[in-house]
């Protein structure tokens, strides 16, 4: 299965089966990947395949305007995408309750869809959920401001052009063309915060997951405490990017979670002593200035041991795409 229309625009969809096939009694797992530089892969691969073969029928998609789905001109607010979620589910005729499981702004809207369609939702795991009971729409919009600011300077520009590699690179322009082309920004600004007395009232268990040194950490604690039935895990050296951080322990925890719930809850143990900080140029959305100082060293070298010798090879600057990713989840630490 590649695309299906719903809610009058095309989503890029893929569905994996359990193992030895299609089960009645298989949880139904749906993924929401981050806003802007994401798309369904960031699940497929890490989390998308573990869940099918540990028993469970996994659906990612792309979200609009994201990956290989249509890229409308508006209706990127939050509203919009839950009707594209609600009529993804009745074209792939799933019809019992799903788990959802989000990243980032995905695991903002599948909140948002939990207080809104609860009977839809069977659980909620959230990995590092922007949460805000005020000021949300204006520091989404914020952030995506300065993502573009981010991703438009001219060292990125450069950067881009020569160093990034061809499949960050285009995932930098396509979220270049997502910010300058369609209306995302600004349909952002219009969310609304979350409401305590709903989230007090809300009837799905909800799983949580931040990671120790992230910006938004503390949202965390906010959100257990409203939410009756919240499981809040903190990974203790992991920062907002926990889930290319603690992939392995979060395929033990998500098969614990959604098929072994009554069982002893997996523990965490940090290994090999990494600990991971997004370095204070990230959170601050500002472009050092030098991100392609290491290229022009080197071009300059080869320039002068002259045409014949081959100049090394430029490590990828990951820390870029980090930038724009780590603004992109729709909130900053600022409190």
């Amino acid at each position: 299965m590649a695309e299906v229309v719903a809610n009058g625009v095309r989503l890029h969809v893929q569905r994996l089966m359990p193992s030895g096939g299609p089960r009645p009694d298989a949880p139904v797992v749906v993924m929401l990947h981050g806003m802007v530089i994401d798309n369904l892969a960031s699940f497929y691969f890490s989390l998308g395949n573990a869940l099918a073969d540990a028993g469970c029928e996994v659906i990612c998609y792309d979200l609009r305007g994201h990956g290989k789905s249509e890229r409308t001109p508006s209706g990127y607010g939050i509203a919009t995408a839950m009707a594209d979620l609600s009529a993804l589910l009745d074209e792939l005729g799933v019809d019992r309750p799903v788990h959802l499981v989000g990243n980032s702004y995905g695991a903002t809207l599948g909140l948002t869809y939990g207080a809104d369609f609860p009977e839809r939702v069977a659980s909620l795991t959230l990995i590092e959920p922007p949460f805000r009971i005020e000021g949300l729409g204006e520091e989404m919009a914020r952030s995506l401001t300065q993502v573009l600011a981010a991703i438009s300077d001219e060292e990125v520009e450069e950067w881009l052009t020569y160093s990034a590699g061809r499949a960050v690179g285009r995932i930098m322009r396509s979220a270049q063309s997502l910010l300058r082309d369609t209306t995302i920004a600004e349909d952002m600004l219009a969310t609304a915060p979350f409401s305590p007395d709903r989230l007090r009232a809300l009837p799905v268990p909800v799983l949580a997951i931040y990671g120790g040194n992230s910006e938004i950490m503390e949202q965390g604690d906010g959100l257990a405490r409203l939410v009756p039935d919240c499981t809040l895990v903190v990974l203790e050296r992991h920062t907002h990017m926990v889930l290319r951080e603690a992939v392995d322990y979060l395929r033990v925890l998500l098969r614990w979670w959604l098929l072994h719930r009554d069982e002893q809850m997996p523990q965490y143990t940090h290994r090999g002593g990494q600990t991971f900080e997004l370095a204070d140029w990230v959170l601050s959305r500002s472009v050092p200035s030098d991100l392609n100082a290491e290229r022009r060293a080197s071009s300059a070298s080869g320039d002068a041991e002259g045409p014949g010798d081959a100049s090394p090879e430029v490590p990828v600057a990951a820390g870029a795409t980090s930038a724009a990713s780590a603004a992109s989840s729709g909130v900053s630490g600022e409190q």
